[in-house]
This record gives structure tokens, C-alpha cells and sequence, in this order.
């Protein structure tokens, strides 16, 4: 099954947000149209608003459409050898990222940890309505991986981590990762930041993302060593963590 490009689902998991902006950049541009004393303001404020918009699809079509990231070839990269077992875990959009391409071992686990009291946005919830799982995932909360202690030599948690908007709860959710890693296995960790690019991107909607220093902290709580840290895309990064042996 293929699915809609980038900029679609982003448009349609976040059509309340693109309504509103839409409004308010034209409801601007019309007070600067008839109050010669707000012109600049209200004109830049109109302006910015749905420019932003419009920046935001067009980062997204390259992002999931036309970017590296969809192949997956940079992952190898970050592993330290072929991850002969490894598993995936999602809130319902499990197919960002072609693993089966990228990852050369076993599947042991793809896992659904959606859990509406910890994943408040709404778009989450017009995303897993509007957009089927490719791939058949087992359901468990991301506080109780259902992943064996010590079996997996990988785990790759894509665009899903920052979901968990309750700090306690990624926290738990950090320490199950690690459970779940034999010594010297790796968390394949990949997100948007709370950071420059993505705020040119997606301005305001940016707070959505966590930023970088929030993402070492959950690691050196759950005992996880950053192993390497890279840009997928100007807008996306990746962190490896490593278990220690």
C-alpha cells in the first residue's frame, strides 16, 4: 500500500492547525489592507503565518519524500556491527523508515506503544485514523515494553519518543529501552528537535519537539551512552545510545 506523499499526511494529521493559521495570516492581511496605522505589523504577522505554513509542507515532502531518511541507508552507520536481532517501536506510523532494507537481521518485535493518557495531541489521533499500519505490531504501553530483557542487539524508536508528552513517562519509556538491549546494544533514536532549523521550518510548531539537551538527559538517566549523533536532514537527527557492556 502506498501512502499520500509527506506534506499530505502532515497537512491532514495537522488541518486544524493549518486552518487556523490560514485564517489568522489572512484576517491579518486584511486589517493591513484597511488600517493604514497596522499596515507593516499586521502585514508582516499575515505574511509570516502562512508562509511558515507553506515552508512546513514543503520540508515535509523532502523529509519523508525525497530525503535519505526514507531509505535507510544511514543506519548501518550507526550500529557498531549488523544488529542480528532487533526490533521497532512506534505509535502507529511504522513505516517512515524501509528497516527491512536497512536492517540485515531479525525482526523480533514491532510494537504499537500508543497510549491516549500519555499521547494527548490530536494530530496523533488523526494520523492513526487516517493512515493504516503497513506492518502488523503488537499493542503495549511505552511504560511495559512487551520485549524479552537482553534480546535485541537494536531497537529503533522513529518520530515517536517526543509523543510521550509526560516527562515521567519517557523516562520510564527509556528505561525499558535499555532493558530490552543486550550489553552494547544500541537505541536508534530519531526526531525532530526543538532547535533552529526546525523552528524556520515549522515556526511555532515547533514546540511540539523536544529539544536536544532534553534528549541526553533521558539518556543519561536510563544509563545510555550516546554512541554517535548525526543529521539525517537539516531537520531530523538521529542518536544512537549504547547499553554498556
Amino acid at each position: 500500500m502506498r501512502r499520500p506523499s509527506g506534506a499530505v499526511r502532515i497537512f491532514l494529521y495537522n488541518w486544524p492547525i493549518y486552518a487556523a493559521t490560514w485564517a489568522a495570516g489572512l484576517l491579518a492581511l486584511a486589517l493591513a489592507a484597511g488600517r493604514p496605522a497596522l499596515r507593516l505589523p499586521a502585514a508582516s504577522l499575515g505574511a509570516a503565518a502562512i508562509a511558515w505554513s507553506v515552508v512546513s509542507l514543503l520540508v515535509s515532502f523532502y523529509v519523508y519524500d525525497r530525503s535519505p531518511l526514507v531509505g535507510g541507508g544511514w543506519l548501518p552507520a550507526l550500529l557498531p556491527s549488523p544488529a542480528a536481532v532487533w526490533a521497532t517501536v512506534h505509535a502507529g506510523l511504522d513505516a517512515e523508515i524501509d528497516l527491512d532494507a536497512a536492517m540485515p537481521g531479525r525482526c523480533l518485535a514491532r510494537l504499537d506503544v500508543f497510549d491516549p493518557a500519555v499521547m494527548r495531541s490530536g494530530s496523533i489521533g488523526r494520523a492513526r485514523a487516517r493512515t493504516p499500519p503497513l506492518h502488523a505490531s503488537a499493542a503495549c504501553p511505552p511504560t511495559a515494553l512487551a520485549l524479552p530483557e537482553g534480546g535485541c542487539d537494536a531497537v529503533v524508536v522513529a518520530f515517536t519518543a517526543h509523543e510521550i508528552r509526560d516527562a515521567a513517562a519517557r523516562e520510564r519509556f527509556m528505561d525499558e529501552l535499555r532493558r530490552a538491549l543486550r550489553p552494547g546494544g544500541r537505541v536508534v533514536l530519531v526526531e525532530h528537535l526543538r532547535d533552529a532549523m526546525n523552528f524556520l521550518a515549522f515556526g511555532p510548531g515547533f514546540v511540539h519537539f523536544l529539544p536536544r539537551r532534553e534528549w541526553l538527559r533521558l539518556a543519561r538517566q536510563a544509563r545510555l551512552a550516546v554512541a554517535v549523533e548525526t543529521r539525517v536532514t537539516p531537520w531530523v537527527r538521529a542518536f544512537a545510545l549504547e547499553r554498556a557492556a
